[in-house]
């Protein structure tokens, strides 16, 4: 018989209505899996982590939460009141805005596709959206600029303009880097109206790979896109969409390709995928953060061990994995494992995005005035309707701004049932048929 532990309570939804429900969290045979029921479409039973002990240890890596101030009331409870609401436990380090929700690739795997795509925002709505997020979040923060795919508006620079204008310290970019690559006095205009990185779409080094995510070979011009980057002095964070069977056998040499080119790559973000908008991949397993770090684990022949990638503290421990490989080349070592617990409860910077944080400590163990060379790594493991947990939501620190001001954690705001409907529609900018 299997043997079965409850680990804890939480609240999550039903994949295909939506409806909130209980949920447990239990441990099978060393295993974790969510266990949830809904009266009209039955018994769920969800795989989430693949070593129980790990996952409590993770969990258990919490730092104070410090909340911001609500934009909206307790209703119809989590996750319909969004806004944020009161009950949301910490603030926003990286607020996102969209500024379109066209795009010019057609991926099979696109947590951002919709039937309908409302037009884009104005640049007076843009505005608005920056001074909401600086009224709730702050001044001195970094913000993403992220659609769609932002590069198809013709006023993007004035877009990044405004953002430095109003006081971010940084903008970044995310994009698929087809224009970019094309293009390098595009991306000079950018990089003069105040561009400060760019967030790449960059799924792996094998053409097989951008063929079986993207519809087409798109490697030449993602590598060029990385190459006029560098010819413009733009640091690159290379965001990598892991599927299994896909690309997820690429990791190692991803960080490899990573760590050789650190004059423009700063950053890897491995992003296990989730069911949300457009998923043409078939046989889809759940990937955590523990599953990605085993797989980096043996693909680097163990210089990455699992246990070098550690809870993230701006959000719910169980939200991402993250280290720092100090060095170079093949030359390296996390950071990890030189530091403690204490030391990293003391270190901590309550403000540094997610994917800074060890990043942010290298740093300051530093001898002063050195920059730290190496390179973050930082696995994001967003939820589904699947996988939903509404404790670890309560505490995200990343969210998409709405036209109207309102900030949407992440993983809610891209939450869509089995059918594609999402629970809240692009930007409040079109109906919400799920919710209806």
């Amino acid at each position: 018989m299997p043997t079965v532990d409850l680990l804890r309570q939480t609240k999550s939804v039903c994949p295909h209505c939506l409806k909130t429900l209980p949920a447990t969290i239990y441990q099978k045979n060393g295993e974790v899996y969510m266990r949830k029921c809904c009266p009209q479409h039955g018994e769920f039973d969800i795989y989430l982590w693949p070593d129980a002990q790990r996952y409590i240890s993770y969990g258990q890596l919490e730092f104070p939460a410090v909340p911001r101030k609500a934009q909206t009331r307790n209703d119809k409870g989590c996750p319909l009141d969004c806004g944020l609401c009161p009950a949301h436990k910490r603030g926003i380090t990286l607020p996102e805005i969209e500024v379109t929700w066209r795009c010019n690739l057609g991926c099979p795997v696109c947590f951002m596709f919709d039937d309908q795509i409302p037009e884009d925002p104005t640049i007076p709505e843009i505005i608005r959206m920056y001074e909401s997020i600086q009224r709730y979040d702050g001044y001195d923060l970094p913000i993403q600029i992220t659609g769609g795919e932002p590069t198809v508006r013709n006023d993007l620079d004035e877009i990044i303009g405004w953002g430095r204008k109003l006081g971010f310290c940084a903008v970044e970019l995310n994009t698929n880097g087809l224009v970019i690559g094309k293009d390098r006095d595009y991306l000079k205009r950018l990089k003069k109206s105040g561009l400060t990185n760019i967030y790449l779409q960059f799924d792996g080094l094998d053409e097989k790979s951008t063929i079986a995510l993207r519809g087409r070979n798109l490697l030449a011009e993602k590598r060029q896109a990385i190459e006029n980057c560098r010819q413009e002095g733009i640091p690159v964070v290379l965001s990598v969409a892991v599927v299994e069977g896909i690309n997820d056998h690429e990791l190692g040499d991803l960080i490899s390709f990573a760590m050789h080119n650190l004059d423009v790559v700063c950053g890897l973000a491995l992003q296990p995928a989730f069911v949300s908008g457009r998923f043409d991949v078939k046989d889809r397993h759940h990937l955590s953060v523990l599953d990605v770090a085993n797989l980096i684990f043996r693909q680097t022949m163990g210089k990455v061990a699992a246990t070098d990638f550690w809870p993230v503290s701006s959000s719910h421990p169980l939200c991402y994995g993250a280290t720092f490989l100090s060095g170079s080349g093949d030359d390296y070592e996390p950071l990890t494992r030189h530091i403690s617990e204490g030391a990293y409860r003391r270190m901590f910077d309550p403000a540094s995005p997610q994917g800074a944080v060890f990043m942010d400590i290298a740093a300051k163990l530093a001898p002063e005035s050195e920059r730290p060379i190496g390179l973050p790594i930082l696995i994001m493991e967003y939820m589904d309707a699947w996988t939903m947990d509404l404790d670890r939501a309560s505490q995200c620190n990343l969210a998409v701004t709405q036209l109207d001001g309102r900030s949407i954690p992440f993983c809610i705001y891209h939450l869509s049932d089995s059918n594609g409907r999402r629970l809240y529609p692009h930007g409040g900018r079109t109906t919400n048929a799920a919710r209806s």
